[in-house]
Order: C-alpha cells, then sequence, then structure tokens
C-alpha cells in the first residue's frame, strides 16, 4: 500500500512538547535568578558578552532562547551574570552543588530502603533529597549534568526504580525520581544519555504500575515526548511491550485503557491523568511511523479499539474538560480522516478492519 504524506497537524500538543524542535520537556527555572546590585562596574562590551557567553553555553539553550538572552541589554546581561556567579559560591550550596553528594544519598536510600521508617517525616526528608536533585539538574551549569552522567547517576536513578519495594513505589520519592530523569532530559546530552541506554525507556515505563495518579502522569509525559524524538517512537512501543509482560497484562495498553475507563473520585486528579493517557496515545497513533504510514496507524489503532476505547471516549465527554476535550477531538478527527482515505483507496463506503488483514502486511514488523 502506498504511503501517503501527511501534515503534522496536532502534533505539538500530543505530549509536553509544544514545539516542531527537538522536544524539550520544560526548561523554566522553578528558582529563577534574584538580581543583585552591581558588586563591581560593568565591564566594556567585548569583557562583558564573552563572560555572558561562559554563562550561556553553561545553560545549554536552544537557539531561539539564546539568540533571546542575547539581546538583552548589558545592565541585564551583567545583573544575570552577577546573580548566577553569586549562587554558585554560595558556601550554603557548596556540599549539593555536586552531583557525586546527590549519588552517594540515593544510592544509600535504595540500598537501605527497607530499613527506613514509613513515617511521614522521614519519607519528606529522603523525597528532599531527590527533589534537590531535579532541581540541580534543571538549574545547575552543565558541567553538573555532564559530571552527573559520567559518575552513572542515570543509573543510579534505573537502579532504584527497578529495586524500589512497594512503599517506596506508592511515595512521593517514587514521582521524584521520575521527575530527576524528566528534567536530565530537558537539554540534550541528558536526552541523548537516556535514550542511548538500552533499558533506560522500559524501566521508566514500569513505573506505571502504581497506584500514585502523579507518578503515571509523569511517565505518561516522558513516554509521550520520546515518542516525538528520531528513534523513540520505536523504544515506545518496545517499552509497552516489555510492561505487557511485566504487569501481567492479556495484552498490549490493557493498563492504560482500565485507567482510561477507572473513576479515582478526585476530579483534578482524574482530569490530569486521563488527559495524560489520551496525550500519550495520539502520540503513539501519530508519531514514529504513524507520521506517514496509514495502514501502521489502522493497525495500533485497531488494539486500542479492540479494548473498547470508543466507548469509553464518549464517556469521558462527561467531564466537559476543554484540555481533555481537545485529545479526544484529536484523536477521533485523525481516525475519521484515515477510515475515508481507506474507503477512497479501495473504492469503499464502509470498511471493516481486522488484525488478520495486518499479518503479513508491512506494518506488522514496525508494531514488533
Amino acid at each position: 500500500m502506498a504511503l501517503r504524506k501527511r501534515s503534522p497537524h496536532g502534533l505539538g500538543f500530543l505530549c509536553c512538547f509544544g514545539s516542531s524542535d527537538l522536544p524539550e520537556i520544560d526548561l523554566r527555572d522553578s528558582h529563577p535568578l534574584q538580581y543583585l546590585e552591581f558588586s563591581s562596574p560593568i565591564p566594556n562590551p567585548e569583557e562583558l558578552n564573552v563572560c555572558f557567553a561562559e554563562l550561556v553555553d553553561e545553560l545549554d539553550l536552544t537557539d531561539k532562547n539564546r539568540e533571546a538572552v542575547f539581546a538583552l541589554p548589558p545592565e541585564k546581561k551583567w545583573q544575570i551574570y552577577c546573580s548566577k556567579k553569586k549562587e554558585q559560591e554560595d558556601p550554603n550550596k557548596l556540599a549539593t552543588s555536586w552531583p557525586e553528594f546527590y549519588i552517594d544519598r540515593i544510592n544509600a536510600m535504595a540500598t537501605m530502603q527497607n530499613l527506613y521508617d514509613t513515617e511521614d517525616e522521614e519519607t519528606d526528608k529522603r523525597s528532599q533529597v531527590v527533589e534537590d536533585l531535579k532541581t540541580a539538574l534543571r538549574t545547575q551549569p552543565m558541567r553538573f549534568v555532564t559530571r552527573f552522567i559520567e559518575l552513572e547517576g542515570l543509573s543510579c536513578l534505573l537502579n532504584f526504580l527497578r529495586g524500589m519495594d512497594h512503599a517506596t513505589c506508592e511515595s512521593r520519592i517514587h514521582t521524584s525520581l521520575i521527575g530527576c530523569i524528566k528534567a536530565l532530559m530537558n537539554n540534550s546530552q541528558g536526552r541523548a544519555h537516556v535514550l542511548a541506554q538500552p533499558e533506560a525507556i522500559s524501566i521508566i515505563a514500569q513505573s506505571l504500575r502504581t497506584e500514585n495518579s502523579k507518578t503515571k502522569v509523569a511517565v505518561l509525559e516522558i513516554l509521550g515526548a520520546v515518542c516525538l524524538v528520531p528513534g523513540g517512537h520505536k523504544k515506545v512501543l518496545q517499552a509497552m511491550l516489555h510492561y505487557q509482560v511485566y504487569a501481567a497484562e492479556r495484552t498490549r495498553f490493557q493498563t492504560l485503557l482500565n485507567e482510561l475507563d477507572r473513576s479515582l473520585g478526585r476530579y483534578r486528579d482524574e482530569v490530569n491523568l486521563k488527559t495524560a493517557i489520551m496525550s500519550f496515545i495520539n502520540a503513539v497513533l501519530n508519531a514514529g511511523a504513524g507520521e506517514d504510514n496509514l495502514e501502521f496507524r489502522l493497525h495500533l489503532r485497531y488494539e486500542f479499539l479492540m479494548l473498547g476505547i470508543q466507548p469509553v471516549i464518549d464517556k469521558l465527554r462527561q467531564h466537559e474538560n476543554a484540555i481533555l476535550d481537545k485529545h479526544l477531538d484529536f484523536f477521533e478527527m485523525v481516525r475519521n480522516e484515515d477510515d475515508l482515505e481507506l474507503a477512497r483507496r479501495f473504492d469503499m463506503v464502509r470498511c471493516l478492519w481486522g488484525w488478520d488483514h495486518c499479518m503479513g502486511s508491512r506494518a506488522q514488523p514496525l508494531l514488533q
């Protein structure tokens, strides 16, 4: 069957990425710079630009953002430079400004998790360490991320995720660990390192097996985002096959459909989770091979239809949430377009499409 080139309509909202550039999860600093009074006179423009360029290089900004910050007036550039340098020289932050500190603490937490008290106060202390690492990965200079990668920081996080006990799995620590990986993928070097690890995406997908809705939302945001990265879509499909075995699912995506249909009793958490699931489903269907291959989309969508997604979508309309409805509309719009295209190709008014029709086709190996 010939391929039809589709315009990537709507791909911008399929997940947590909103740009056609190589995706970034979130580059906003949760601790914005506090501008200081000038502690020394502004250097001449040439010297200022050299100093400022070194700072900007550490931030690993996109070309668009680099252009924006370099367009700032000299006074603002010097304020930013002085603020960042003062923050780096703060003696109260020296210990936590090195990745070794966090890697040692997290390795100890992973090894001794069965010995820790499960009281909220103890959990808060451990969770704060992981939260601080997440903040550091987002806000520290690029050399922090580079050093974290060199010291096998990602392996430290993945090993903790793989071996956590039930209490930790259902705690805020789990959510924060996923947040660390999300923060690491904020920059190109960290993202490439995560994707280069053979088991990384599968281990991240295992975190869907928790009752904590915030953890599941964070995992789905990462998986949906990876679908848009070159080579990432296939890794996500493989991760979902891995999760099928890991969670003893009858068929792939069964857990997602169960969650989509289940009521949590808390409106905001429920809508956030269902929106994340629909965003992920749309990314899986329309990114990667699904961007251009009608046969692929029909085959993969059939998996969701056989799990009963259409009546669930009709039910989700009752939430009357604009953001959720946007993802539901996109699913149905692309489905209708594909049905019309299939009917046009085979000169049919109505076409029933089943799994048997796809066996042996070009779409089958793409879904393995």
